[in-house]
């Protein structure tokens, strides 16, 4: 570990402990503690009717709940009063019929879709959801470009029908075997509209549909004009909502999302217990909540401690948009083997996330269709560093490594190798400055009399890139390849911005370099890849200067290949569940590599961490029932069954 993050990690440390110490005076730090009704909550409530969760992140753009817009804030709040067709759990993989009682039924040869609707469910105001709000919303998406989901639909529906109160018609344009996943939420999907709201809206896209007319078991009731925080309230006929019904359960009187800030504060609430639920802290600060809140933990009891499945990995990318030393494929080959990811892994993440070669999360099952079958493959891998001199750069022993860094730190890990995969992740590409300076010294770069890079220009090479520090891992990840290029002789400059000017800067390409996650590299609880990387198909393609957002595109790094067009192209006329869907996932995954269009570094990992102090049933690796992603559209399931840990307690 560098000095630098030793030094930056020891100010952590101390900083943390002060704040522990001073959120634990006066309180009895024991599981006997009786709760108390009092509370510093921006809100006058009893503290046990209140489940407060991390926002993540502050919101710029506060209340509204437009969620068919870009760049409104939609974590948990879009599963607490939205809802759609169909959802996929994240971690069982259950496919769950919401608002459809039953999965899409498709005709032959799958140009029509019949969705059969559920009865009973009413939105907030006591109108019930029918299928004039499905129709309506579909059509309300089509006539106005620039909201979500507007472009796929006009890319695939002819039109949409009522039969009846509960059964509408999809006519699509062509044959599309997989356009229910619109409708199917894995982060989001298309969200319904109340038609008998909307209908009289002049401008959609301005609209803030506030208060919003809730679909979901909880409705808003209050909020920070400065966006530190939100509070909704369970309704009074919560089981007249798809969470009522299909889980039998209220969940909690109150839900409050509250963003405290980083993570040595969100440390503190919880040790205060004012904070139930958090989503990730670093590493340092998840130590010492462990320490300080013994009535916390996370998915795991013991070490790796962190949730590991959520399907999605991290990356480095470049702005491929702009004609740069980064179109060079041999550069970003030669970025990528100047990384340690071992020392990133263990000394930056803390050895407790997945390493992934492929842009694809690393989870046992996705493991299993992909990272696995590909491994003789990625072992064969060449690449040319000389004119006619190859090289082999896949090290799959790196599970091995970060396993004896495990075991000198105290942990206790297999020996097994089919196990170290499952708890540390795949290979990845060997720590080789050599080869990375001769792909250089190729390309025309060189160095100076101190050894530092300078391009084919011959000026000094410094790299410009953007992150966002509230998502830690991708903050820590880019300290980490600061270090090593500096090693390298390369100077990485981070730029660290909040979170919603950096998805304005990511959609409109204007970047040189990003720490980030998804692109490529997410997934789902399926074995099929298309929905993951539908959006990098060229022709969604979206310049420099204009943003992707609701413009149908992922391609936030402006790749155009031809090559992903084909993959893309085959994939979406084969039926998803065709064993070629795979094959073609393994053609991607190999596409990809070879040109490094990202350096996918590893699979996602959260310190979900709940505090059972006042509240109990959240999911964990023992009782691992439904999803802990609790900001995901899903999490409306999980919350319903949070129960109280105090009702039988006397308050004092």
């Amino acid at each position: 570990m560098r000095n630098r993050l030793r030094f930056i990690i020891l100010s952590v440390l101390i900083g943390i402990n002060i704040i522990l110490l001073t959120a634990c005076k006066d309180r009895s730090n024991t599981t006997e503690s009786t709760p108390s009704s009092k509370s510093q909550l921006p809100v006058d409530l009893p503290r046990q009717d209140i489940f407060v969760v991390d926002q993540i992140f502050r919101y710029n753009v506060v209340e509204n709940f437009n969620l068919w817009m870009p760049n409104i804030p939609s974590p948990t709040r879009q599963g607490l009063i939205m809802d759609s067709l169909w959802y996929i759990d994240q971690e069982t993989g259950n496919k769950i019929n919401a608002l459809s009682t039953e999965p899409p039924t498709y005709n032959e040869d799958f140009t029509q879709m019949t969705v059969k609707l559920r009865s009973g469910v009413y939105w907030s105001d006591g109108v019930e959801f029918t299928a004039d709000d499905l129709v309506f919303t579909v059509n309300n998406l089509k006539s106005h470009l620039g909201m979500l989901w507007s472009t796929e639909l006009n890319l695939f529906v002819k039109e949409i029908k009522k039969v009846d109160n509960y059964t509408v018609i999809f006519e699509l344009k062509d044959s599309n075997p997989r356009f229910h996943y619109y409708f199917t939420v894995r982060y989001n999907a298309v969200w319904m509209q109340p038609k008998h709201i909307w209908e009289d809206v002049e401008d959609p896209m301005s609209f803030k549909f506030n208060p919003p007319v809730s679909l979901g078991a909880y409705e808003y009731a209050d909020s920070d004009p400065a966006g530190y925080w939100e509070l909704f309230k369970r309704r009074e006929d919560w089981e007249r909502t798809t969470p009522g019904i299909l889980t039998g359960k209220p969940g909690p009187p109150h839900i409050m999302t509250i963003f405290y800030g980083g993570s040595e504060r969100k440390a503190m609430a919880m040790a205060r217990h004012e904070l139930d639920l958090f989503m990730n802290v670093d590493y340092e600060a998840f130590q010492a909540v462990l320490k300080k809140t013994p009535t916390a933990r996370s998915w795991y009891k013991e070490f790796p401690w962190a949730y590991p499945n959520e399907l999605n990995g991290r990356y480095f990318g470049f702005n491929l948009g702009r004609e740069t030393v980064f179109t060079n494929k041999d550069v970003r080959w030669a970025l990528t083997l100047a990384l340690d990811i071992v020392d990133l892994q263990t000394e930056y993440i803390g050895g407790v996330a997945r390493v992934t070669a492929i842009p694809h999360p690393a989870t046992p099952i996705q493991m299993e269709l992909y990272h696995t079958p590909l491994e003789s493959w990625l072992k064969e891998l060449q690449i040319e560093i000389e004119e006619g001199i190859f090289y082999r750069p896949y090290d799959d022993t790196v599970p091995k490594k970060i396993a004896a860094w495990a075991q000198k730190q105290g942990y206790s890990v297999p020996s097994d190798t089919k196990e170290l995969r499952l708890l540390f992740g795949t290979g990845w590409w060997k720590h080789d400055p050599e080869i990375a300076e001769r792909l250089l010294l190729k390309n025309g770069f060189t160095r100076n009399t101190k050894g530092k890079w300078l391009t084919p220009d011959g000026e000094l090479w410094i790299i410009k890139m953007i992150v966002a520090p509230d998502e830690v891992d991708i903050y820590r990840l880019a300290i980490g390849a600061q270090d090593q290029w500096a090693d390298f002789g390369l100077k990485l400059k981070i730029e660290t911005l909040q979170r919603d000017p950096y998805s304005t800067r990511n959609y409109m390409g204007e970047f040189e370099a990003i720490s980030s996650w998804g692109n490529a590299s997410s997934g789902d609880a399926t074995a099929d890849k298309w929905q993951a990387i539908f959006g990098l198909h060229s022709q969604f393609y979206t310049p420099n200067g204009k943003s992707t957002a609701a413009s149908g595109s992922i391609d936030t790094l402006r790749i155009k290949s031809k090559e992903v067009d084909l993959i893309i192209d085959e994939l979406g006329k084969i039926h998803p569940e065709d064993n070629r869907v795979v094959e073609l996932g393994h053609d991607f995954m190999k596409l990809w590599v070879e040109n490094m269009f990202s350096i996918t570094t590893v699979s996602f990992k959260k310190f979900v961490t709940t505090d059972t102090y006042y509240w109990t049933g959240f999911p964990t690796s023992e009782n691992a029932f439904v999803q802990p992603l609790y900001w995901f559209g899903g999490g409306r399931f999980t919350f319903q069954h949070v129960d109280s840990a105090t009702r039988n307690k006397p308050e004092r």
